[in-house]
């Protein structure tokens, strides 16, 4: 009796499953909408009780969220889609509006400027 087919089998079909999770480039990009909506909520619901969004409140309120992120092209959830989600979350909480998307390559993420931060006085010196 070989009992190696069933073992392959079973890894090719474990294989095909993971794959059939991994959330498309879109799916990903409407996830990242989806945490900047909860960011900008979550940011009302700091302002409401009469806290000011700050870093670390709207760090809090990542991890208090537990999100259930998709797998990227890996297969899996890497380290840098688990960091785009949380600045998406972040920011958007910081800023209280959507965090621009990266570039196709997740390379050119936008850092908006806090809200409630000030503009930079013209600089006199000549």
């Amino acid at each position: 009796m070989n009992l190696r087919a069933p073992a392959v089998s079973l890894t090719a079909a474990a294989m095909l499953s993971l794959l059939a999770c991994t959330a498309s480039y879109d799916e990903r990009m409407k996830f990242l909408d989806d945490m900047s909506a909860k960011g900008i909520t979550y940011r009302q619901q700091l302002q409401n009780q009469g806290t000011d969004p700050s870093e670390d409140a709207c760090g809090k309120g990542w991890v208090l969220l537990k999100a259930s992120i998709p797998s990227d092209d890996s297969g899996y959830v890497s380290d840098e889609w688990r960091a785009q989600a949380e600045e998406a979350y972040v920011k958007s909480c910081l800023t209280g509006s959507a965090r621009p998307k990266p570039d196709p390559s997740g390379v050119e993420a936008v850092t908006p400027v806090p809200f409630g931060s000030e503009k930079p006085a013209p600089s006199t010196s000549r």
